[in-house]
């Protein structure tokens, strides 16, 4: 655990938000890992942690062999309040890492009153705000979620959004995404191989013009884009992953990595050395 985020906890409310450490969350060995998954819920844990949704796909991209995905959610006022005062930016709650190291950032998005907390969230992990400033393929910056049926007030921000469910469009983007690297192509080129899938929508690849009020006046493809992006649906239920295990925090919150073990107890921080969970 960074040193700055140890004296950050005891000054915050619910500290045992941002340690992690939840039974069945998955953890992996990074020399067998080659693509990192981000997966950020722009809303603050307790909300995120209920979303099912965020709970299948975490489970199906962590079942594809070589991705580590790992959960992010939005700090509270006060833990935000502190990162930034400490220079501590966004991490991911399994490794601790800072996301805007990681080769893709996921938002899983259900409202449109989230946005703000995308742009937050980016900025706090230190990633700029921009897709045109993010000219490399890593991080990649997509979105998900009933959300982005509606995506056009975020379009200048994401690289990619996911028009409809996500169980085989990740997989599909993921897959395409390690290609793109083990290749060496450009964010240009992927983006418009990504455009091709079913679901996909680049906003880039798109020249969208507005009428005086405000409103869409024409939206035109360009490279190559689909003029359409049809919605995905999970068409065979049999096949759709459920997770057989889910998170499961004591009421002693434990939080263990190698080396050490945080626990939150009654509003107090305290860490110690040692080697394996001692609370069940």
């Amino acid at each position: 655990m960074d040193k700055r985020l140890e004296r950050i906890l005891p000054r915050v409310q619910k500290p045992a938000r941002y340690v992690g450490g939840e039974y069945n969350a998955v953890m992996k060995d990074l020399s067998q890992v080659d693509t990192r998954v981000a997966f950020c819920f722009p809303d603050t844990y307790e909300i995120g942690m209920s979303n099912l949704g965020m709970r299948i796909l975490y489970g199906i991209m962590n079942n594809m062999e070589g991705v580590w995905c790992e959960r992010v959610f939005a700090p509270w006022g006060d833990m935000e309040e502190e990162m930034r005062r400490a220079g501590l930016p966004l991490y991911a709650l399994e490794s601790g890492d800072p996301i805007r190291d990681f080769d893709i950032i996921a938002f899983s998005v259900g409202y449109e009153m989230a946005f703000p907390a995308m742009l937050n969230m980016l900025d706090l992990a230190g990633v700029p705000l921009h897709a045109s400033e993010r000219t490399e393929l890593t991080p990649l910056v997509i979105a998900g979620g009933t959300a982005m049926f509606n995506c056009e007030p975020i379009a200048d921000f994401i690289d990619i959004a996911e028009i409809g469910e996500g169980e085989e469009m990740n997989a599909e983007l993921i897959e395409l995404h390690r290609r793109a690297r083990r290749e060496g192509w450009t964010k240009q080129q992927f983006l418009r191989a990504a455009a091709q899938l079913d679901g996909i929508y680049v906003p880039g690849l798109y020249e969208v013009d507005y009428n005086a009020d405000g409103t869409v006046k024409s939206i035109t493809p360009k490279d190559g884009a689909p003029k359409v992006v049809t919605k995905r649906i999970m068409r065979d239920m049999d096949k759709a992953w459920y997770p057989a295990k889910t998170f499961r925090r004591s009421s002693r919150t434990s939080s263990v990595c190698a080396a050490r073990k945080f626990t939150i107890q009654r509003g107090t921080f305290f860490a110690e050395n040692c080697t394996r969970l001692g609370n069940s």
